[in-house]
């Protein structure tokens, strides 16, 4: 089941939406990815279905947003930035990790935990986000005895997240700070469009940003990982290289008036844009 769609306006300073296949130096895309657009509006309103905690794996009570449209307000310009980035060998968690500490030098006295890295980023964009939620009829919560009446999907979909969206969207709240691209990039601001436009003001009648990451697939891991309650997570983990998260096919970004098509709704369900 889906929701009505919801369009949120997003800008910041700067945005870097990395390539892939720039191994060291980050190079962003020229506009924001799909992928980097679901973690906008996660930010905000979060409720995963597939849950890694063994305790609560078997719940599949919650939804999935489907980013339809991209609307490019503003393009942004590449912007070259040299900065220092810190390295570690390990997480503290597994063990001592010294690339925490910006002062720490190796014994000649070297800093060893600094790198200068260039990055071409964005600098001021803005972005419109239109999405759907769906809430999936797999695995409802299961109904104990004097539980009242289970929620349907249309109700969930319509009105409780729906509106919880809303309601959080228009007083700024989010789980945490929303940001474009990379973590350090953080959105300026937000709001929601109630009526999106069918033409962005002044943009182009035709305008090709070429391929972009879509999104990851993740059913090679919750497949590996099992839905039973309490059974805990099989060895291997993200190692195992036959059960990581696939690359979904990119997204051959062509803008019509400013609006780029990820995905369309057929027949109740959403249908990714070849």
């Amino acid at each position: 089941m889906l929701s009505d769609p919801i369009c949120l306006r997003v800008k910041g300073p700067f945005a870097c939406f990395t390539r892939p296949e720039f191994h060291v130096e980050r190079v962003s895309y020229p506009v924001i990815t799909p992928s980097a657009a679901r973690g906008i509006l996660e930010a905000i309103l979060m409720k995963p279905i597939e849950k890694p905690e063994a305790a609560q794996r078997h719940d599949k009570f919650g939804f999935r947003w489907q980013v339809l449209r991209i609307g490019v307000v503003k393009k942004g310009t590449l912007f070259p930035l040299l900065r220092n980035e810190l390295g570690y060998e390990q997480h503290p968690a597994y063990g001592n990790a010294t690339g925490y500490d910006i002062n720490a030098t190796s014994p000649k006295g070297r800093l060893k935990n600094r790198a200068q890295r260039h990055s071409l980023i964005l600098r001021d964009v803005e972005y419109l986000i239109e999405a759907v939620i769906e809430v999936s009829g797999i695995g409802h919560r299961v109904r104990r005895a004097n539980d009242g009446k289970r929620l349907s999907e249309e109700f969930l979909a319509r009105n409780k997240y729906h509106h919880m969206f809303l309601r959080r969207a228009r007083a700024g709240q989010c789980c945490y700070q929303p940001f474009l691209g990379c973590r350090e990039f953080s959105a300026s601001e937000w709001d929601l469009v109630e009526t999106p436009p069918d033409r962005i003001p002044g943009a182009q009648e035709e305008d090709d940003f070429g391929l972009l990451f879509r999104d990851f697939d993740f059913d090679n891991v919750w497949k590996h990982w099992g839905h039973e309650e309490g059974v805990p997570r099989p060895p291997g983990g993200w190692a195992d290289h036959d059960h990581r998260p696939v690359p979904r096919r990119p997204l051959h970004a062509k803008a019509a008036c400013g609006w780029i098509t990820v995905a369309s709704i057929l027949g109740g369900r959403v249908v990714p844009t070849p």
